[in-house]
């Protein structure tokens, strides 16, 4: 899948709202894989990867480029490679595969 940006578009919430209808042709079009462990995950491009029971988890980029985006949250992270995101809320996670790409899923260490 090819993204180009359309020329109407100049704001970011514009530019959010145009890269989750992409995001979600993307699920149409090549599926979804749906992950429960933390550990490390190969994602092709274009496939997005749906983490469950994310909250607290640090989603590490270790090659490639992915975009991670939660349920009901107006943020949309784009992690590159040595990059790191911290899920701090509870809702559903995505995180799509602008290339092919290797994330690390870490989960949080137990409190004493």
């Amino acid at each position: 899948m090819n993204l180009v940006l359309p020329v109407a578009i100049h704001d970011t919430r514009s530019i959010a709202r145009w890269l989750r209808s992409k995001a979600f042709d993307g699920i149409r079009q090549t599926g979804q894989d749906t992950c429960t462990r933390p550990g490390v995950q190969e994602i092709a491009k274009n496939r997005i990867l749906e983490v469950k029971q994310a909250l607290g988890m640090t989603i590490e980029c270790l090659e490639g480029s992915v975009w991670v985006t939660l349920d009901g949250d107006r943020r949309d992270v784009v992690l590159d490679a040595g990059h790191t995101f911290n899920v701090d809320r509870k809702q559903r996670t995505l995180i799509q595969a602008l290339d092919t790409a290797r994330v690390r899923l870490i989960q949080p260490a137990c409190a004493l």
